[in-house]
């Protein structure tokens, strides 16, 4: 992973998001690209000079600003710190996202979790469904309390091949965190075949990641959602994995889009998501 792309819009209380967004960083060896969108005020007609020039001023004004952001909020301030700033004018914050992210060739994108101090609305749930849809790159939403180090991965499986292509990125990531994966399949006892399914998941990624330890465990329960916030809190995870996929049927329910709005408010822990159609 080269860089981290880490979306702010630059408050107080996202303070905690970017210091865990520049540690992730340092953990993994990344650079740290901290972007804003700056909304811009309508220029008048009769201004002297271009409105491309202003604008130029103006988002270099502004760039400024979130350095001076990051520096007061980072411990140190920015010497030797591998960072880059960012800052755009886009009225759809999804689309500078999406945009940016793909332009520096972010291999992770990073966003804070609305919550009421949030301006404008800006990371809602409906924003981190639009994203997890559109980047060609995994999404993590992060608590606006921030996080800690990551050493415990949950992510929740679907016995897909999908899945396993989604672990084989997850694994190098894991490896330079020092993290152990574990997986997790959540089904009713009426899936009958699910212990197979699991034997054969296991050789299948045994096959394709090797010299990596994975735990593995089968959980029945007919309340997906509850049973997986069970198993975060039972596990103490410090990051929760998803694979985002539309595909329909109670098995699928878990992972549909919509499961990562639900779970947005309701686990404490940072969530990361996979799109199958980006792997």
């Amino acid at each position: 992973m080269n860089a981290i792309f880490y979306a702010t819009d630059r408050t107080e209380n996202s303070a905690p998001v970017l210091r865990y967004a520049y540690e992730l960083s340092e953990k993994l060896g990344a650079q740290l690209i901290v972007f804003n969108t700056h909304e811009m005020e309508p220029i008048r007609v009769m201004v002297s000079r271009p409105p491309e020039q202003i604008e130029y001023h103006v988002l270099k004004e502004q760039k400024e600003i979130l350095a001076n952001y990051c520096a007061q909020h980072l411990k140190g301030g920015l010497d030797g710190k591998n960072i880059k700033f960012e800052v755009v004018s886009n009225d759809s914050i999804t689309e500078a996202i999406v945009e940016g992210s793909k332009n520096l060739a972010a291999g992770l994108v990073l966003i804070g979790r609305k919550d009421k101090h949030t301006e404008r609305g800006l990371f809602v749930g409906d924003i981190g469904k639009s994203l997890v849809e559109k980047l060609s790159c995994p999404l993590m939403i992060v608590p606006n309390s921030g996080g800690k180090p990551i050493k415990k991965i949950l992510y929740a499986t679907d016995f897909m091949e999908a899945d396993i292509e989604a672990i084989k990125k997850l694994a190098p990531m894991a490896k330079a965190m020092d993290a152990k994966v574990h997986i997790v399949h959540i089904s009713t006892e009426a899936e009958y075949a699910g212990k197979d399914q699991m034997e054969w998941f296991k050789e299948m990624l045994q096959q394709h990641v090797k010299g990596q330890k994975f735990d593995f465990k089968l959980v029945f329960s007919d309340t997906i959602e509850h049973e997986l916030r069970n198993q975060v809190e039972q596990l103490g995870a410090d990051l929760l994995v998803l694979l985002q996929r539309e595909e329909k049927g109670f098995l699928n329910k878990l992972f549909h889009t919509s499961m990562v709005k639900k779970l947005e408010g309701h686990i404490n822990v940072p969530l990361m998501s996979f799109n199958k159609f980006n792997l």
